[in-house]
């Protein structure tokens, strides 16, 4: 049996099992998912923006970039619906960072790492004889 827990959209107290949030929240947010996915789904809509998506469903804008972040909704092919890159916040279609951010963090974990190989090779090195 699951632990008590205050369901963070409601407040309510349910069981946590294999959900973080309660029954009566989790069947809004999947009706909310719905509404979102049949509306881009329709060849109209293919130049939607997340706004436009957004106030047709009734559904947030935060909650659809939600959807988005987890892989339920995919929206590459679709020109104009855009949501804000976790990085710059600029307006990207696919993943959490724009190209920049990607490149820019890649650059960093590099510098990093080159920093640590190069601390690694200044340290001495010591050799034990077993005779």
């Amino acid at each position: 049996m699951g632990d008590l827990k205050n369901c963070p959209q409601c407040g309510r107290l349910f069981v946590k099992g294999i959900r973080e949030q309660c029954d009566a929240c989790f069947r809004e947010e999947e009706q909310q998912y719905d509404k979102v996915y049949r509306y881009i789904r329709r060849s109209e809509n293919r130049n939607a923006t997340i706004v436009d998506v957004s106030e047709a469903t009734a559904v947030s804008e935060s909650k659809i970039i939600y959807f988005i972040h987890q892989g339920r909704i995919r929206v590459k092919g679709y020109p104009n619906f855009t949501y804000p890159c976790d990085g710059c916040q600029n307006p990207i279609n696919d993943g959490r960072l724009c190209q920049t951010c990607k490149d820019k963090l890649k650059s960093e974990l590099s510098i990093e790492d080159f920093i640590k190989r190069k601390q690694e090779e200044a340290l001495p090195s010591y050799h034990t004889d077993e005779n």
